[in-house]
């Protein structure tokens, strides 16, 4: 007959009571919780999708999108650039073709002052040591930005890196799901919400544009007229918090 000492069979006793009082909240549900003391510990495990099923859904980004969006900022970055420029550099014919931004300088003196600006809107490609767009200039006077292919990787990435963020959120306002939202090569999302049954209100969420809008503020309304819900034609009254910084 095998003779423990006692006091290896206590402890054992004590962790086996430990193990035993911390998965009892796991196996309480629905009303059972209410009479849980709230001294004791209360955190369940989280039973994923093999236990208690829920909805799965695979992510996929489209890289030509990013692609585009890329071009579409690029040529919006540089019009405001050749703007901002002191003197002013006057730009013509600028489009988008072949996946590069193009445009002529009509004043050729100013090319170097455009190559300048140029450069300022670039950027290093992570830890490539390339750039994120490649400058070039033809026939003395236009200049071709293309993306490089490790700009367009940097992108990407960042882009999905974002939506995993954005993805969290959302879920995260839904309520306490423990969800699991994982990234699977370079373009996939793996979002897993466990106790979820209903897939498509998870793509509606999902699938909402967020949208930012700016509106400039009336100052020269009427007080009285917009707290009596009056606004001036063309003017609308939006909620404005008490403590705008949160203080």
């Amino acid at each position: 007959m095998l003779d423990f000492p006692r006091w290896k069979v206590i402890s054992i006793s004590l962790l086996v009571a430990f193990g035993v009082l911390m998965s009892l909240p796991s196996l309480l549900v629905g009303e059972s919780h209410k009479y849980w003391p709230s001294f004791l510990p209360d955190e369940t495990i989280n039973l994923g999708l093999d236990l208690q099923g829920g909805s799965h859904i695979l992510l996929e980004a489209d890289p030509a999108d990013v692609a585009v969006t890329r071009l579409e900022t690029m040529e919006e970055s540089v019009r405001a650039a050749m703007r901002r420029a002191d003197p002013s550099i006057s730009i013509g014919d600028i489009s988008r073709r072949d996946g590069a931004v193009s445009f002529m300088v009509r004043d050729s003196i100013q090319v170097d002052a455009a190559r300048e600006e140029l450069v300022a809107l670039t950027t290093g490609a992570g830890l490539t040591g390339q750039r994120d767009w490649d400058i070039e200039v033809r026939d003395d006077t236009r200049f071709v930005v293309t993306p490089t292919e490790a700009g367009i990787e940097t992108a990407i990435d960042n882009a999905m890196e974002t939506a995993t963020d954005v993805i969290r959120r959302r879920i995260d306002s839904m309520g306490t799901r423990e969800p699991t939202i994982i990234r699977q090569g370079d373009t996939r999302i793996v979002v897993q919400v466990p106790g979820l049954d209903d897939p498509e209100a998870l793509k509606a969420l999902l699938g909402q544009t967020a949208k930012l809008e700016f509106k400039l503020v009336d100052f020269e309304a009427d007080p009285n007229a917009v707290a009596a819900g009056r606004p001036p034609v063309g003017s609308q009254i939006f909620p404005y918090p008490d403590n705008p910084s949160g203080l």
